[in-house]
């Protein structure tokens, strides 16, 4: 008897607004999943769609089910952008507020913009995005259909477009494993590489997720951790991924420099490196990295979540490094120095290259 008080004290409450209510959910649906910062919606909004989801929460016992508890929800009526959510409904409240954002213009124009960023450019054109935006109302938010739009229009196949995306930490690693013909790997041990490179796995502390945006992973330390990632893989320092895995390596072990390097340029560059990419890889020499090397301090490789202490990350050596993103032992492994010559030094360098950190 005392539980049943206590449960009808606390849908009173809810109804009469007392318990105040929890606006961070509402706020981060609509700002940062659906509309957008200047998507049209108030500070009323929030509230109410705040009020609509009162009684949604999960069951920690049962893997985190969702759970609606009809005890603790407001049902009173509310207006959310525009729409009237008639009083005395339950879990209907919160259904009905997904299919209002799910379906307004500023959401098919912020969805439409994101995949456009993803796949095309840090700076899509409005024409790119307004088309994606109508593919996604006319088709009620079929995804498919709005990345078929993207993926097949002028401004994605324009020569503008080419190798404009930088790959972010996860893009660079796969790349690079798959390039070398390694296996899946299902441990954690990828994971801590492209933690090691600046984004850890699950580790984004805003709930929007790591950036599509090349300015987030190009900075001094990035890049130099970058070098030192190529050469690493490229001289067996990374646990299940090395260069005999490649198809191309036993053939091309005796080959020139020139058809080396040739090879490497067709299999990992798509064929298409600048002269200075060129001469590098023929050369063995790296002047960014030995630059990047001795200019790095502890202050301005924390902000690219790694440590760097100087010499070499010329002729083929990695420059000790150190990152507190990636457990210890990666980290030494990371940047110890290595001498790596012949063919492990050109796939070390070419995938350290301008021309591999972008797609």
């Amino acid at each position: 008897e005392q539980r049943m008080q206590l449960v009808q004290q606390r849908a009173q409450q809810a109804a009469r607004g007392k318990r105040g209510l929890n606006e961070n959910y509402a706020r981060e649906l609509m700002e940062l999943h659906t509309l957008g910062v200047d998507g049209g919606y108030t500070q009323q909004d929030i509230i109410e769609v705040a009020r609509a989801l009162t009684g949604w929460t999960m069951n920690p016992r049962l893997s985190a089910e969702f759970v609606f508890r009809p005890e603790i929800h407001d049902a009173g009526q509310k207006v959310v952008l525009g729409h009237v959510l008639p009083a005395g409904r339950g879990v209907e409240d919160g259904d009905a507020v997904l299919d209002i954002v799910a379906r307004h213009p500023a959401t098919a124009h912020f969805i439409a913009r994101k995949l456009a960023i993803r796949f095309v450019s840090d700076t899509p054109s409005p024409e790119l995005v307004e088309r994606a935006a109508q593919t996604f109302l006319r088709t009620d938010g079929d995804i498919r259909e709005v990345v078929r739009t993207i993926v097949t229009s002028p401004e994605f196949f324009s020569r503008t477009s080419y190798r404009t995306k930088v790959k972010s930490p996860f893009e660079l690693v796969a790349s690079a494993l798959r390039a070398v013909g390694a296996q899946p790997d299902t441990s954690m041990r990828s994971a801590q590489i492209v933690a090691f490179l600046g984004a850890p796995m699950f580790g984004h502390q805003a709930p929007n997720g790591w950036p599509e945006t090349g300015e987030s992973w190009m900075n001094s330390g990035a890049i130099l951790n970058r070098i030192n990632f190529g050469l690493g893989l490229a001289g067996g320092r990374l646990p299940g991924a090395t260069l005999a895995q490649w198809s191309e390596t036993e053939h091309l072990k005796g080959a020139t420099r020139d058809q080396q390097v040739d090879a490497v340029i067709l299999a990992f560059l798509g064929g298409q490196a600048s002269p200075d990419t060129r001469q590098i890889l023929l050369s063995g020499e790296n002047p960014l990295a030995a630059k990047l090397a001795a200019s790095a301090t502890p202050d301005s490789a924390a902000s690219a979540m790694t440590s760097m202490t100087p010499p070499e990350a010329m002729r083929g050596r990695i420059a000790p490094a150190k990152n507190g993103g990636a457990r210890p032992a990666l980290a030494r492994s990371m940047g110890s120095q290595v001498q790596l010559n012949g063919l492990a030094q050109v796939v070390g360098l070419a995938i350290g290259a301008p021309e591999f950190q972008r797609r």
